[in-house]
Protein backbone atom coordinates (compact mmCIF):
# COMPACT_ATOMS: atom_id res chain seq x y z
CA UNK A 1 0.00 0.00 0.00
CA UNK A 2 0.96 3.43 -1.12
CA UNK A 3 2.36 5.98 1.64
CA UNK A 4 1.12 9.17 2.12
CA UNK A 5 3.50 12.23 3.54
CA UNK A 6 1.84 15.48 4.09
CA UNK A 7 4.84 17.77 4.07
CA UNK A 8 3.95 21.67 5.51
CA UNK A 9 6.12 24.49 7.49
CA UNK A 10 5.44 27.87 7.77
CA UNK A 11 6.85 31.29 6.26
CA UNK A 12 10.25 30.85 4.54
CA UNK A 13 10.65 27.66 6.75
CA UNK A 14 12.62 25.85 3.31
CA UNK A 15 9.03 23.45 2.63
CA UNK A 16 9.63 24.02 -1.07
CA UNK A 17 13.82 22.91 -0.75
CA UNK A 18 12.54 19.81 0.78
CA UNK A 19 9.69 19.20 -1.68
CA UNK A 20 12.24 19.51 -4.82
CA UNK A 21 14.21 17.14 -3.17
CA UNK A 22 11.79 14.89 -2.34
CA UNK A 23 10.79 15.39 -6.35
CA UNK A 24 14.28 14.83 -7.80
CA UNK A 25 14.57 11.75 -5.87
CA UNK A 26 10.90 10.37 -8.17
CA UNK A 27 8.45 11.02 -5.55
CA UNK A 28 5.27 12.47 -6.95
CA UNK A 29 4.41 15.53 -4.87
CA UNK A 30 1.45 17.43 -4.92
CA UNK A 31 1.55 21.37 -5.08
CA UNK A 32 -1.18 23.13 -3.46
CA UNK A 33 -0.78 26.19 -3.41
CA UNK A 34 -0.42 25.47 -7.31
CA UNK A 35 -3.72 23.99 -7.49
CA UNK A 36 -5.38 26.88 -5.20
CA UNK A 37 -4.53 29.12 -7.90
CA UNK A 38 -6.03 26.91 -10.45
CA UNK A 39 -9.21 26.60 -8.35
CA UNK A 40 -10.20 30.07 -9.24
CA UNK A 41 -8.44 30.45 -12.42
CA UNK A 42 -10.12 32.76 -14.99
CA UNK A 43 -13.76 30.94 -16.22
CA UNK A 44 -13.42 28.38 -13.52
CA UNK A 45 -16.16 26.98 -11.58
CA UNK A 46 -14.46 28.19 -8.29
CA UNK A 47 -13.46 31.86 -9.05
CA UNK A 48 -17.56 31.84 -9.79
CA UNK A 49 -18.28 30.50 -6.58
CA UNK A 50 -15.76 33.14 -4.89
CA UNK A 51 -17.23 35.83 -6.83
CA UNK A 52 -20.83 34.71 -5.65
CA UNK A 53 -19.64 35.13 -1.75
CA UNK A 54 -17.48 38.10 -2.66
CA UNK A 55 -19.37 39.95 -4.87
CA UNK A 56 -18.32 41.18 -8.89
CA UNK A 57 -16.16 43.62 -7.61
CA UNK A 58 -13.33 41.28 -6.96
CA UNK A 59 -12.94 40.51 -10.62
CA UNK A 60 -10.42 42.02 -11.97
CA UNK A 61 -10.74 44.14 -15.55
CA UNK A 62 -9.18 40.71 -17.54
CA UNK A 63 -11.44 38.19 -15.51
CA UNK A 64 -9.62 37.24 -13.32
CA UNK A 65 -9.56 37.29 -9.67
CA UNK A 66 -8.39 40.54 -7.82
CA UNK A 67 -6.05 39.27 -5.54
CA UNK A 68 -5.00 42.39 -3.69
CA UNK A 69 -8.47 43.24 -3.19
CA UNK A 70 -9.59 39.89 -2.21
CA UNK A 71 -6.53 39.44 0.12
CA UNK A 72 -7.83 43.00 1.89
CA UNK A 73 -10.86 42.13 2.59
CA UNK A 74 -10.75 38.79 4.11
CA UNK A 75 -7.51 40.28 6.28
CA UNK A 76 -10.85 42.13 7.59
CA UNK A 77 -13.94 39.79 7.43
CA UNK A 78 -13.40 36.70 8.96
CA UNK A 79 -16.20 35.46 7.74
CA UNK A 80 -15.40 35.40 3.81
CA UNK A 81 -12.10 34.33 4.74
CA UNK A 82 -13.69 31.01 6.20
CA UNK A 83 -15.78 31.05 3.03
CA UNK A 84 -13.77 31.65 0.30
CA UNK A 85 -11.06 28.83 2.52
CA UNK A 86 -13.85 26.39 2.17
CA UNK A 87 -14.41 26.94 -1.60
CA UNK A 88 -11.01 26.40 -2.21
CA UNK A 89 -9.91 23.63 -0.03
CA UNK A 90 -12.83 21.54 -0.95
CA UNK A 91 -11.71 21.74 -4.81
CA UNK A 92 -7.81 21.31 -3.88
CA UNK A 93 -9.03 18.51 -1.77
CA UNK A 94 -11.09 16.39 -4.87
CA UNK A 95 -7.66 17.22 -7.02
CA UNK A 96 -5.42 15.58 -3.96
CA UNK A 97 -7.72 12.96 -4.14
CA UNK A 98 -7.27 12.35 -7.81
CA UNK A 99 -3.06 12.76 -7.33
CA UNK A 100 -3.28 10.40 -4.85
CA UNK A 101 -5.25 7.31 -6.94
CA UNK A 102 -3.35 8.43 -9.64
CA UNK A 103 0.02 7.99 -8.17
CA UNK A 104 -1.11 4.40 -6.40
CA UNK A 105 -2.54 3.17 -9.73
CA UNK A 106 1.15 3.57 -11.17
CA UNK A 107 3.15 1.81 -8.53
CA UNK A 108 5.02 4.41 -6.43
CA UNK A 109 5.80 3.57 -2.63
CA UNK A 110 4.78 6.87 -1.62
CA UNK A 111 3.25 10.41 -2.86
CA UNK A 112 3.57 13.69 -0.98
CA UNK A 113 0.92 16.05 -0.28
CA UNK A 114 2.72 19.77 -0.04
CA UNK A 115 0.60 21.33 2.16
CA UNK A 116 1.28 25.10 4.24
CA UNK A 117 -2.30 24.68 6.32
CA UNK A 118 -2.00 20.88 6.11
CA UNK A 119 -2.87 21.25 9.70
CA UNK A 120 -4.97 24.20 9.77
CA UNK A 121 -7.14 21.79 7.07
CA UNK A 122 -7.12 19.04 9.17
CA UNK A 123 -5.50 17.26 6.35
CA UNK A 124 -2.84 15.91 8.55
CA UNK A 125 -5.63 13.16 9.09
CA UNK A 126 -5.86 11.90 5.90
CA UNK A 127 -1.66 11.13 5.53
CA UNK A 128 0.76 8.72 6.92
CA UNK A 129 3.45 10.54 8.29
CA UNK A 130 3.35 14.13 8.83
CA UNK A 131 6.73 16.13 8.13
CA UNK A 132 7.16 19.54 9.45
CA UNK A 133 10.09 21.69 7.52
CA UNK A 134 11.01 24.17 11.03
CA UNK A 135 13.49 26.74 11.63
CA UNK A 136 14.04 29.27 14.50
CA UNK A 137 11.55 31.80 14.17
CA UNK A 138 14.53 34.88 13.86
CA UNK A 139 15.27 32.62 11.02
CA UNK A 140 12.01 32.76 9.40
CA UNK A 141 12.06 36.56 9.80
CA UNK A 142 15.98 36.68 8.11
CA UNK A 143 14.68 34.60 5.23
CA UNK A 144 11.46 36.29 4.69
CA UNK A 145 13.07 39.60 4.50
CA UNK A 146 15.56 38.45 2.38
CA UNK A 147 13.24 36.53 -0.38
CA UNK A 148 10.52 38.97 -0.23
CA UNK A 149 11.51 42.21 1.10
CA UNK A 150 9.31 43.01 3.29
CA UNK A 151 9.83 44.52 6.63
CA UNK A 152 10.41 42.63 10.08
CA UNK A 153 7.19 43.84 10.93
CA UNK A 154 5.35 42.84 8.20
CA UNK A 155 6.86 39.38 7.97
CA UNK A 156 6.04 39.33 12.13
CA UNK A 157 2.56 40.26 11.50
CA UNK A 158 2.36 37.00 8.58
CA UNK A 159 3.72 34.52 10.75
CA UNK A 160 1.41 35.66 13.68
CA UNK A 161 -1.67 35.06 11.88
CA UNK A 162 -0.74 31.53 10.92
CA UNK A 163 -0.56 28.61 13.33
CA UNK A 164 3.18 28.87 14.76
CA UNK A 165 5.84 26.02 14.50
CA UNK A 166 5.92 25.40 18.26
CA UNK A 167 1.85 24.40 17.61
CA UNK A 168 2.39 22.34 14.57
CA UNK A 169 5.01 20.49 16.34
CA UNK A 170 2.74 18.56 18.15
CA UNK A 171 1.12 16.92 15.11
CA UNK A 172 4.31 16.10 13.32
CA UNK A 173 5.67 12.77 13.41
CA UNK A 174 8.66 13.62 11.38
CA UNK A 175 10.05 17.76 12.37
CA UNK A 176 13.31 18.51 9.19
CA UNK A 177 15.18 21.49 11.34
CA UNK A 178 16.35 23.27 8.37
CA UNK A 179 18.33 26.12 10.70
CA UNK A 180 21.66 24.25 9.78
CA UNK A 181 23.02 24.20 5.89
CA UNK A 182 21.16 22.81 3.08
CA UNK A 183 23.02 19.88 3.34
CA UNK A 184 22.21 18.77 6.23
CA UNK A 185 18.66 19.04 5.77
CA UNK A 186 19.01 16.88 2.27
CA UNK A 187 20.72 14.05 5.24
CA UNK A 188 17.86 14.15 7.19
CA UNK A 189 15.26 14.17 3.96
CA UNK A 190 17.35 11.27 3.20
CA UNK A 191 17.40 9.18 6.32
CA UNK A 192 14.10 9.77 6.83
CA UNK A 193 12.71 8.34 3.89
CA UNK A 194 15.14 5.61 4.85
CA UNK A 195 13.20 4.78 7.75
CA UNK A 196 9.66 4.91 6.07
CA UNK A 197 10.74 3.07 2.73
CA UNK A 198 13.76 1.28 3.07
CA UNK A 199 15.31 3.57 0.43
CA UNK A 200 16.40 6.91 -0.72
CA UNK A 201 15.05 6.42 -4.14
CA UNK A 202 12.20 5.43 -5.74
CA UNK A 203 14.05 5.25 -9.46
Amino acid sequence: MMITIGLTGGIASGKSTVSAELRSLGMPVFDADAEARLAVAAGSEGLAQVIAVLGKEYLSEEGTLDRAKVAERIFHDKEALKAVEAIIHKIVWQQAESFLAASSKQGHKAAVLDVPLLIECGWHKNVDSVWLVSVSRQQQVERAMLRSGMTADEVNARIEAQMSLAEKKKYADVVLDNSGSQAETMQAVHSQLELLLGGVSEG
